[in-house]
């Protein structure tokens, strides 16, 4: 069964007044800033989203997301496929000074003039902050590229004279 797909922008006063939730997917392939950090987003990003007011009565955007993402590891400069997951917590409010008034807990997410927001944007947002800042294989994982051992001494290399034997026969 196909998972439905999250809306792009949606009406969030509307949906916080009806305590709504929403458990969607994304086409990662549509999240364009995401496809410019990872090599590559192998999975839709899977969105469980509840709109609802907090004891102060702010509206909150609450819940979480996850994907699956390739990226560059940082050890062996290999592809790694790293999982992502974010939760979080955010404030909807319309203007600067709102986003001053939230508590500090809450994260502030601006929508338009008539209660709008671009859900798309936000989940993006929350992806890209937790991607690892240093991507690597698991400990054991790594194809290390390790430099050739030096060339072994033979017996020739050994006998073979000496430059400098002559200059020493000049010094006596």
């Amino acid at each position: 069964m196909a998972e439905a797909q999250l809306p792009r922008r949606v009406d969030a006063v509307k949906l916080v007044d009806n305590n709504q939730q929403l458990n969607a997917a994304i086409d990662s392939s549509k999240l364009t800033r995401l496809g410019e950090t990872a090599v590559r987003c192998d999975a839709p990003v899977h969105c469980e989203i509840n709109f609802s007011r907090d004891r102060e009565n702010n509206r909150l955007l609450s819940g979480s997301c996850h994907t699956q993402v390739v990226m560059i590891c940082q050890r062996c400069l290999g592809e790694v496929s790293l999982p992502v997951e974010s939760s979080f917590e955010l404030g909807l409010v319309f203007n600067d000074d709102q986003a001053r008034q939230l508590p500090k807990r809450l994260e502030p997410v601006e929508l338009d003039e008539h209660g709008i927001l671009d859900l798309w944007t936000a989940m993006e947002d929350e992806v890209l902050l937790a991607l690892p800042s240093y991507p690597v294989h698991t400990q054991g994982e790594c194809e290390l590229k390790q430099p050739e051992p030096a060339p072994e001494i033979t017996e020739s290399d050994e006998k073979r004279p000496n430059p400098f034997d002559v200059l020493a026969k000049l010094k006596q």
